[in-house]
């Protein structure tokens, strides 16, 4: 019984082993991260600050478990959306934290024949921010159904 597979489970703060990627982003993306963090909406682990780069890898790992729950991947955004997201030319490098387990089903995430990637891009990048748009447009939309849920600006 030694091999038996156990039921994945969203274990953030275990001893997991961690590998560390690049993957290329938008620099509004990158700010989108950075306002997160500092508004408080990226939860830091219980007891403990983490440094930023941190913070976003575990945010990070809550969205590909998350795609990886609902079996999303790049075949299932549309391919206008795919292209409109290729267009965004200037993507910045930041390197994040997952588990080893992500990055094997990350190097499964694969680009279809119909899209071609800047030299500079890979798959798992444009995945990356695919899931990093889905889940600024639904902070957008929060924020439009409650416009009093960030009084906190100065």
């Amino acid at each position: 019984a030694v091999n038996q597979r156990q039921e994945p489970t969203m274990d953030l703060f275990s001893k997991v082993p961690l590998v560390e990627i690049p993957v290329m982003i938008t620099r509004e993306e990158k700010a989108w991260l950075e306002m997160m963090m500092k508004k408080g909406k990226i939860a830091v682990p219980p007891g403990g600050s983490l440094p930023e780069g941190s913070v976003i890898s575990i945010f990070m790992r809550t969205m590909l478990w998350n795609a990886e729950e609902m079996r999303q991947s790049l075949d299932t955004v549309p391919q206008e959306a795919l292209n409109a997201l290729l267009e965004k030319k200037e993507l910045i490098e930041i390197r994040i934290q997952i588990s080893s387990d992500q990055k094997v089903w990350l190097d499964t995430v694969g680009v279809s024949s119909k899209t071609s990637l800047p030299p500079n891009d890979s798959a798992v990048s444009l995945f990356i921010r695919v899931l990093l748009e889905n889940a600024i447009e639904q902070q957008r939309a929060l924020e439009r159904a409650d416009p009093w849920a960030d009084d906190d600006e100065e």
